[in-house]
């Protein structure tokens, strides 16, 4: 499904905050999107899909003095635990695929993504990852997340099944499995990126 074929009654609304007033809040940009739908049943609006996570500026971190690991394992538990999985050897790569593999320049790690069950399959998270190309520069950017199903019950263990729909979901949105249940993607493979970069002039 395409976002061109949502239907008319779900609405996309993302807010981007500076952490200005911490160490590392020069480098950090948390975000999150909301998708939004009329309740007939509660007579108002309700949100109906939700993106969250933050955009991490290594490059300008680094230039400053501030080392990669020290910044990424300041922000959260889960940025943490992904660069030591995923980043062990202390460089963040863009994956090759048709691209050659280069360095980032920043990591974007979503930390939660999410639909009501009501709204899966219209294109609902397609679109909020999309949305997300399309708000915050994404350039030399790697993008990555854990592809584990939400749960409110977090005693309650996941099927095989459900991860693999998860999966499933992040492999047809350009996403590859790197470790364990991290995902990430070369956010040059994203089309607000493509149309960025096919939109420059050559100087």
């Amino acid at each position: 499904m395409t976002p061109e074929s949502l239907p008319d009654d779900i609405e996309f609304a993302f807010t981007l905050k500076s952490a200005a007033d911490t160490p590392v809040g020069p480098y950090v940009l948390a975000f999150e999107g909301q998708a939004i739908a009329w309740d007939d049943a509660l007579g108002d609006e309700r949100p109906v899909g939700n993106i969250r996570g933050h955009r991490i500026d290594l490059v300008s971190a680094l230039q400053d003095g501030l080392g990669q690991d020290l910044l990424l394992e300041s922000l959260t538990p889960e940025i943490a635990d992904f660069a030591a999985a995923v980043l062990g050897d202390g460089r963040c790569l863009l994956p090759a695929s048709e691209l050659a593999a280069e360095e980032c320049d920043c990591l974007t790690y979503i930390a939660e993504l999410w639909v009501e069950p009501e709204f899966r399959g219209r294109g609902v998270g397609t679109t909020l990852l999309h949305r997300l190309g399309a708000t915050i520069d994404l350039v030399r950017c790697l993008i990555a997340l854990k592809a584990l199903p939400l749960r409110e019950d977090h005693a309650k263990v996941s099927t095989e099944a459900e991860i693999a729909r998860v999966k499933a979901f992040y492999a047809r949105n350009g996403f590859t499995q790197v470790q364990g249940e991290y995902m990430v993607k070369d956010a040059r493979l994203c089309e607000a990126i493509k149309k960025r970069l096919a939109g420059r002039r050559p100087s």
